[in-house]
């Protein structure tokens, strides 16, 4: 008998270790790579075989059998299993919780318990949440044959249906029969009569199939040859290597990446593309889908499971050469990968928050260094660690310096907002920006307005005692949304009413204080000709709301669009020649040190979205420091003057890309005991960083979000160049496995 070992694809943070089962003889044709079906402790779990685990076993007697294998054929093959050991090794993760992610959805199997008559738990039965669509088809069989060629004058139905039958190259589905006018009793009959067979095969779902455009091919500036012919190479030599393509905002590094896509697929190879947001995909599908049809497939997280496992599948097979997708179709099962494309790739959303703490950059140059293919980094604003990257020749740096159009960069206004209030204007809209939406607004003209905080009203205080009313199980401030006129924490989504009185007090002045996106929405409607429509997450909820908000405001039938930082990326309209960002300089009193660098990536990629068709564009920063250097330089779209200030000052402080930091999280119900924890592991990790020069750990110290669910969060951070070191220490060490102690490394939120 076999012998394998299995990772438990259970939610349970310490499962470090795998679990040795034996292989009955009918299952013994799996190995690595196999999903599986196996008892463990008291229920009943689904497993990946991640190896042999020999015959020289103590007591192999003793050891639980494999009761089902899932599939027909192994989920991950050797490039998988290879990506999913160095991301549970590279991010201190269960190896299983690493393999999950390679798996359409949270987890592929549903638990249905099973209780006995005296109310105990027997056992758990297990369903695959991953549903394959299937519809009938019909072949005419030889009985079929026989009996049309005899004819029968009182069955002109089945006739006529044994004739169409007859004359098909295939089978024929159940739609396309309907469409001969043949009913389904008829085929019921025909069934039946064994004059034809019934089958059923699988349907690949498409949410978009007819997301299509008229072709639009455009002669290369010699900037873009140069990059298109740089990488191209790389392509056909089967080569990795990292381009770092750094262009202005509308330098059509889009043409770009099409002009790649094709050289990878006349390679006969697949390509990746990933966006940051799922606003931009309807968008790049288009052009996408214009220029090679049906050959696309798109994932992103407004997918149900089974459709994902579709377009994995499509992907498995090679039935479709491109993905495009957000972060997690970079665990896609590509059989022959030739490229990678990261559009965007500064964004944070490339950076799973919860456990497993990857980023999809990370994770795409680790598998196309496997592949050995080349991977494009596209960004008007690279991250500081990329363009370190490109700046010390680890990577090819490409640039496009212009617009292919000519048009120069919007003209930017900054606007002290200080100077606003001095002189009464206590609008969220500052006057220049008004006149400029009005003005907009009847030359038939559109804007984009940016507001990074959704909701109605950041906090509601009493105006007497100054208690703000907070959400109960996490330590934030709740949010005031009118629509349904109730306060919600964005953090638990609990939801309460607006309370009479102060909870403090008792008093009765409570009053809205902050703007959020609605607030902002409604003092822009009520400007004078102005249509405006709201995209943020509260407005983006259904499956495919992102689109409809951007095709309603991209044909004219609204001409200013409000929202979160989804509105600043990507989105290319022609007749957009306004941009206004409201508290443009709020990003930039974040306690962190990527701050300045979120800021100006923001206000730059923002201030992009005007002047990209034939009329200039104009942009509105209002802000409260208008001396701040940040916003100077984003005002100036001098990426590489920021840059080059960014690393002066990082390396001054040794910080990334010079160092890199490592966060612990302890989360606990108890406060006290949190704290503890923590204490005992900043102890433990400043005894491994008293022998490494310029290592440093910090804590422990309360999240800038103390408590979330219940739960308190206090956190230890290392920073050392050296950062192996502790990773390792805390591998081998008993912290690992405490339930209530997570890791984060190469953090994008340190606090």
């Amino acid at each position: 008998m076999r012998y394998i070992n299995v990772a438990i694809n259970l939610p349970v943070k310490n499962l470090f270790r795998q679990f040795t089962y034996a292989l009955p003889p009918q299952f013994d044709y799996i190995g690595a790579g196999w999903r599986v079906i196996v008892p463990f402790a008291r229920q009943t779990a689904e497993g990946f075989v991640v190896g042999e685990a020999g015959t020289d076993l103590p007591q192999p007697e003793n050891y639980k059998e494999v009761q089902a294998v899932i599939g027909a054929e192994p989920w991950f093959d050797d490039e998988m299993l290879e990506a999913a050991r160095w991301l549970a090794g590279y991010y201190m993760c269960p190896l299983a919780e690493a393999m999950r992610l390679f798996i359409p959805g949270k987890s592929s199997i549903k638990r249905h318990a099973v209780y006995g008559d005296d109310g105990k738990l027997l056992y758990y039965e297990l369903e695959n949440r991953l549903k394959e669509k299937t519809q009938s088809c019909y072949a005419i069989t030889d009985s079929g044959r026989q009996a049309l060629a005899a004819g029968n004058n009182r069955a002109k139905a089945q006739m006529a249906a044994l004739e169409i039958l007859n004359g098909a190259a295939r089978e024929l589905t159940t739609k396309e029969l309907e469409a001969e006018e043949i009913s389904a009793a008829v085929l019921r009959t025909l069934v039946q009569k064994d004059w034809c067979s019934r089958s059923e095969q699988r349907v690949l779902r498409d949410s978009y199939a007819a997301k299509s455009s008229v072709k639009q091919s455009f002669n290369l500036t010699d900037e873009q040859q140069n990059a298109v012919d740089a990488v191209s190479k790389a392509i056909r030599e089967k080569r990795q290597e990292t381009f770092l393509l750094q262009g202005v905002t509308g330098s059509g590094k889009t043409e770009v990446y099409l002009n790649l896509t094709a050289a990878a697929l006349a390679e006969g190879r697949q390509v990746l593309v990933l966006v940051p947001e799922i606003a931009l995909t309807a968008q790049i599908v288009k052009r996408y889908q214009s220029w090679f049809k049906g050959n696309i497939a798109v994932v992103h997280s407004k997918l149900s499971a089974s459709e994902r496992a579709d377009v994995f599948y499509k992907i498995r097979t090679g039935e479709a050469q491109i993905l495009i997708g957000v972060r997690s179709a970079v665990f896609a099962p590509f059989s022959n990968l030739g490229l990678v494309i990261i559009d965007e790739e500064h964004d944070q959303s490339y950076k799973q928050e919860e456990r497993p703490c990857y980023h999809a950059r990370e994770v795409a140059l680790h598998r196309a260094a496997y592949f050995g293919v080349p991977v494009v980094l596209g960004s008007a604003t690279p991250s500081i660690e990329s363009y370190y990257d490109a700046i010390m020749k680890r990577y090819t740096h490409l640039r496009l310096t212009g617009r292919p159009n000519g048009q120069p960069l919007p003209k930017v206004q900054i606007v002290d907002m200080r100077k606003e209030l001095q002189e009464k204007n206590f609008s969220v809209l500052s006057r220049a920006l008004q006149q400029e939406l009005v003005r907009t607004a009847a030359a038939g003209e559109q804007a984009i307005v940016l507001l990074n905080r959704r909701g109605y009203s950041t906090f509601v205080m009493c105006r007497d005692c100054g208690e703000t009313i907070t959400c109960p199980h996490c330590a934030v401030a709740l949010v005031y949304h009118e629509a349904g006129k109730a306060m919600r924490c964005h953090y638990c989504g609990n939801t309460m009413p607006i309370p009479d009185e102060c909870p403090k007090c008792h008093s009765k002045r409570i009053k809205f204080f902050g703007t959020g996106t609605q607030k902002a929405q409604e003092q822009i409607a009520a400007l004078p000709e102005v249509k405006v429509l709201r995209m943020d997450q509260d407005s983006t909820l259904r499956k495919f709301a992102h689109e409809e908000i951007l095709s309603a405001f991209g044909s004219g039938k609204y001409n200013v669009l409000i929202g979160t930082q989804m509105v600043a990326k990507g989105h290319d309209i022609p007749n957009v020649t306004l941009v206004g960002v409201l508290s443009a300089d709020s990003a930039l009193n974040m306690p962190d040190f990527r701050a300045s660098e979120r800021a100006f990536s923001l206000l730059t990629q923002a201030a992009g979205r005007a002047g990209r068709g034939d009329k200039p564009g104009h942009v509105i920063l209002q802000v409260y420091d208008a001396d701040n250097r940040t916003v100077q330089l984003a005002a100036a779209q001098d990426y590489d003057t920021f840059a080059q200030e960014e690393l002066e000052r990082r390396r001054e402080l040794n910080y990334p890309p010079y160092a890199a930091f490592l966060k612990i999280t302890v989360w606990d119900k108890d406060e006290a005991r949190a704290n503890a924890t923590a204490q005992e592991l900043a102890d433990f990790l400043q005894s491994v960083a008293k022998d490494r020069d310029g290592a440093e750990v910090y804590g422990p110290f309360a999240g800038i979000i103390g408590k979330v669910r219940d739960l308190y969060r206090v956190n230890v951070l290392v920073k050392s160049a050296e950062i192996g070191v502790f990773k390792q220490a805390l591998w081998d060490s008993s912290y690992r496995d405490m339930k209530n102690v997570y890791f984060d490394v190469d953090p994008f939120n340190v606090l």
